[in-house]
């Protein structure tokens, strides 16, 4: 046991006075460092919802220019055909799109079906459900007199009633209603520290992935180191058992100080439960010393390592998720990914 310690220690040593894993150790403690010292900027919730009007009704279009000034967490604006409508959604200036259709209103009003607002949508629009509240509450704004007034024509129960004067009446009680304090006072902030609705985001930073990419990195590393010590014949005496023993050791010697590293990095950086961030980074240490230990009993010559080693890394680095987002790969190149510890962390 004495020796074992003797020579993990020495091993770990030399590993941790190795220039690459110098540099690598340094760097993501300045990661860490600049990820704290980068503040959150505020980033508006600015939703833009390109609207065509094909309703030639006077309420639907008062309705649409209505909505297109409404100050909220949507911007509505319009667009003179459905062409420019997807235009605006593939160029991403638009989150999605609104058709209103021809005879909408008309059909709305005696309860037809067969001609519905279009809602265009993709993957990445924002709160759509949420767009169709709004302009339900803008249509409502402006036909719900109207509705009312057309069921009282079509009432019995209204007959012999002067109509004319009923109708007056409706629409005073109705814009008081709606211009009133007794709902809705508005009082205007202007000045205040909040004028539009935002959120904080932090400049992303693929720490984790770049950790990942730093702890395999050390333990092909340490397949390196103990090749060339073979080379040298240090290890000439060493038989069976002892030889996977010592390739074990440098293995381990180079990517415990990284993973050690590792845990208060993304505890410093992503914050959440630090327990569960000590096991992911144990587990995921776990996996690129067996990645490691497997490789190097499958390559056992240091000058074929030396020509595979610096594949394997640009591998990693392109294909573990470092640089670009594994999920907007192919499937050909996700499998590949899959094959490499990176992938996982």
């Amino acid at each position: 046991m004495k020796l074992f310690f003797n020579r993990f220690f020495i091993m770990l040593k030399r590993s941790i006075t190795q220039p690459v894993n110098v540099a690598m150790l340094v760097i993501l403690l300045l990661l860490a460092v600049i990820y704290r010292q980068i503040p959150a900027s505020q980033k508006s919730l600015y939703l833009p919802v390109a609207v065509i009007c094909e309703d030639e009704d006077p309420d639907m279009n008062a309705m649409v220019e209505d909505l297109c000034t409404t100050n909220s967490i949507f911007h509505f604006y319009k667009v003179d055909s459905k062409e420019a409508m997807y235009d605006e959604i593939s160029a991403k200036n638009a989150n999605f799109g609104i058709l209103i259709p021809r005879g909408f209103t008309e059909k709305a009003l005696n309860a037809g079906t067969d001609t519905p607002i279009q809602v265009y949508t993709t993957k990445a629009s924002l709160l759509p459900s949420l767009s169709r509240d709004e302009i339900f509450t803008h249509i409502f704004r402006f036909v719900s007199v109207r509705v009312m007034k057309e069921e009282i024509e079509k009432s019995s129960l209204f007959e012999g009633i002067d109509k004319t004067k009923l109708f007056e009446a409706i629409d005073k009680v109705y814009q008081d209603f709606r211009n009133g304090n007794e709902i809705f006072r508005v009082e205007d902030t202007t000045g205040g520290v909040y004028n539009e609705l935002t959120r904080e985001e932090k400049v992303e930073i693929p720490v984790r992935k770049l950790a990942g990419l730093f702890i395999l990195t050390a333990g092909l590393i340490g397949i390196a180191t103990f090749l060339k010590d073979s080379d040298e014949r240090l290890y000439l005496r060493l038989r069976g058992g002892e030889r996977y023993y010592m390739r074990l050791l440098h293995i381990i010697s180079c990517i415990i100080p990284m993973s050690v590293i590792t845990w208060p990095v993304l505890w410093i950086t992503e914050g959440g439960n630090g327990l569960l961030l000590l096991g992911q980074v144990a587990l995921y240490t776990l996996v690129c010393i067996v990645y490691s230990l497997v490789l190097s009993i499958l390559i056992r010559s240091s000058s074929v390592y030396q020509k595979v080693l610096p594949i394997l890394i640009t591998m990693a680095i392109i294909l573990g998720g470092v640089l670009f987002d594994v999920s907007s790969f192919d499937r050909t190149f996700r499998i590949v990914s899959m094959f490499l510890p990176t992938y996982y962390f």
